[in-house]
């Protein structure tokens, strides 16, 4: 690590955090920041709705589907060059979605996008995981933790803004053209700042395990995210039921490959860590809260009590704000308790749901309490986020946190695409068993207060899952010295 500091002059751990957190900011901005320029869209390019849907979504799965890829690359070609990389693929997507003469282009040009964020996003886990040690890692991902929150609520104020300011009559192309400068800035600053981190591999690349492994979770991903909205049509069906198959098959390629001295997408061997395995179906869990509780909570807002989008956006403020200082707060709060700051943040989390369903069942009338729930949601996400991170990469070597920082990625987006498939069944089925369709033109807040506190339901039974497995992570691991010095 030291060689790799000289050989990059001025770079060093705090620079290339500096450098890597845009990766981190755009990654995230652009998860939401297309949804506010859809209607625009759908005017000037004709758009069907599916197409919409399909706009939304090629990022989502593209991103979700290579990010292993992108973690095992970085591993073998460097970290620095699989960011800048990703970078460049980020903003040359970024400009072909802004230069789009039509909806498919537009499909096209975010897949590139997805492509390239999941080229980045692993190699800022990895670089944040080897780059710093105890205390200074904590900060490190606290302030990581800062910056997706910022990002993820400040994406569709900005892009509302960008659209309403219609610079040169640019329109809702100007929020993917906003991502350039920001791409630049890392592009030119990247070769000097960012310390270089790589493993001693073969340069072989597994074709064939990244094409398993990225068909897989498309498999699933997929249907996830557009089953609902087709009417979970028969490849909707089909196509997760298939993925175990093709799971397996991509796990006996792996461990073939292992066997005949190749290097693959990922070590089979690291999911015969209990410790590692149980921290990322733990992240699962949580993570399938998150996006799917601000579905259920932004439809019951607008459409059942009917609420502006910007009258909606505004109630998540005070989320965003408890977001961040619950990450500025992590750090002081780990070095008083250790790991078990986490199960503080699961804590708060899942009380404020609860304070959320109390909202939901009281019809959306009590607007002190759904403030303290958002408060709560996001100040015990700003705690755990961070600091969970950093326990599951604690849970194994320097030479594979590259692989687990992919695996993590990964289980982090399945999860969200997950949770938002089953709060959204659940939601949208409590309607239809009342008869009350969506976009009604005379909505029962009382049916969608009903709806969102049973589809919450789902989010507190996750979140208290997630809290038990992570109890017996913690005890399982408190067993282990090292760990504990991590």
């Amino acid at each position: 690590m030291s060689i790799a500091a000289v050989e990059t002059g001025k770079a060093s751990s705090w620079t290339s955090l500096a450098v890597l957190l845009t990766g981190c900011f755009l990654t995230i901005l652009d998860l939401f920041i297309v949804n506010v320029a859809l209607p625009d869209i759908q005017r000037e390019l004709h758009a069907s709705n599916a197409e919409l849907q399909l706009i939304m979504v090629a990022y989502d799965v593209s991103f979700g589907a290579m990010l292993l890829n992108g973690a095992r690359l970085g591993d073998i070609f460097g970290r620095r060059r699989l960011f800048l990389l990703g970078m460049a693929t980020f903003a040359l997507g970024s400009l072909f979605c802004a230069l789009a003469p039509s909806s498919w282009l537009l499909i096209g040009s975010r897949v590139i996008q997805g492509v390239g964020a999941a080229l980045m996003m692993p190699q800022i886990y990895t670089s944040v995981r080897l780059l710093f040690d105890g205390d200074a890692r904590r900060r490190a991902f606290a302030i990581m933790g800062v910056v997706q929150g910022v990002a993820g609520a400040a994406s569709q104020v900005i892009g509302g803004y960008l659209i309403a300011i219609n610079v040169g009559d640019l329109g809702w192309r100007l929020v993917f053209l906003v991502n350039l400068p920001v791409a630049l800035c890392a592009l030119v600053s990247g070769p000097w700042m960012i310390v270089e981190t790589k493993e001693v591999l073969s340069r072989k690349l597994d074709i064939g395990g990244a094409a398993l492994g990225a068909s897989a979770l498309t498999l699933v991903l997929f249907p996830l995210m557009v089953g609902r909205e087709h009417g979970w049509p028969w490849w909707a069906i089909v196509g997760p039921l298939l993925s175990p198959l093709l799971f397996i098959y991509f796990i006996r390629y792996e461990i073939g490959l292992v066997r005949r001295g190749g290097v693959p997408v990922v070590d089979i061997s690291l999911f015969g860590r209990n410790g590692f395995t149980l921290g990322i179906i733990t992240a699962f869990l949580f993570h399938s809260t998150i996006s799917s509780f601000s579905l259920s909570l932004t439809v019951f807002l607008q459409v059942g009590i009917g609420r502006t989008a910007l009258e909606a956006g505004a109630v998540f403020i005070p989320s965003t704000v408890a977001f961040f200082i619950g990450s500025l707060l992590s750090e002081a709060v780990a070095k008083r308790s250790g790991h078990w700051a986490v199960l503080l943040g699961m804590l708060i989390y899942a009380v404020g749901l609860l304070f959320s369903i109390a909202v939901g069942f009281n019809g959306g009338n009590a607007n002190l309490m759904l403030s303290i729930s958002l408060v709560l949601n996001g100040l015990g996400q700003g705690i755990a986020i961070p600091l969970f991170l950093n326990l599951i990469l604690s849970t194994v070597s320097n030479s594979e946190a590259g692989m687990a920082s992919g695996a993590c990625s990964t289980m982090q987006t399945a999860g969200a695409a997950s949770g938002t498939a089953v709060v959204g069944i659940i939601f949208f089925s409590v309607l239809d068993s009342i008869g009350l369709q969506l976009g009604s033109t005379a909505p029962s807040v009382e049916h969608y207060g009903h709806a969102f506190a049973v589809a919450t339901i789902y989010n507190l039974v996750a979140v208290i899952l997630s809290l038990i497995l992570f109890v017996w992570l913690q005890m399982m691991l408190s067993r282990q010295p090292s760990y504990l010095n991590s």
